[in-house]
C-alpha cells in the first residue's frame, strides 16, 4: 500500500506518541525521533515500489503464457511479489 508524505507524517506521529505514552523509548529530540521514523518507513515504501517493478518486468516477460493459461494476472503478481519478498527479506 503506498502512503503520501501526509500519511507518513501522521503515522510517525501516532507511532512516537504512543511509544512515549507507554514509555517504551526515551527521546531529548521529539522532532528527531519523528524524522527518523518518516524515513524509515519511507525507505520501506521504496523498496516495495522496486520489488513492484521487478515483479511487473518479470510477468511482462510471461504475460503470453500467463493469458493463454487463464491464470489472474493479479494473482500471480501478489504470488510473484510474496516469493521474492521473502528472497530479499523485505517485510510487507
Amino acid at each position: 500500500m503506498r502512503l503520501n508524505r501526509q500519511q507518513i507524517e501522521r503515522m510517525a506521529f501516532k507511532v512516537v506518541k504512543e511509544l512515549l505514552s507507554e514509555d517504551m523509548i526515551l527521546t531529548d529530540d521529539r522532532e528527531k525521533t519523528l524524522l527518523e521514523i518518516e524515513m524509515v518507513v519511507t525507505k520501506e515504501l521504496e523498496k516495495e515500489d522496486l520489488l513492484d517493478e521487478k515483479v511487473k518486468d518479470i510477468l511482462k516477460d510471461k504475460l503470453n503464457e500467463i493469458r493463454n493459461t487463464n491464470i489472474d494476472y493479479y494473482e500471480m503478481f501478489k504470488m510473484v511479489k510474496s516469493k521474492l519478498a521473502e528472497q530479499e527479506e523485505i517485510i510487507l
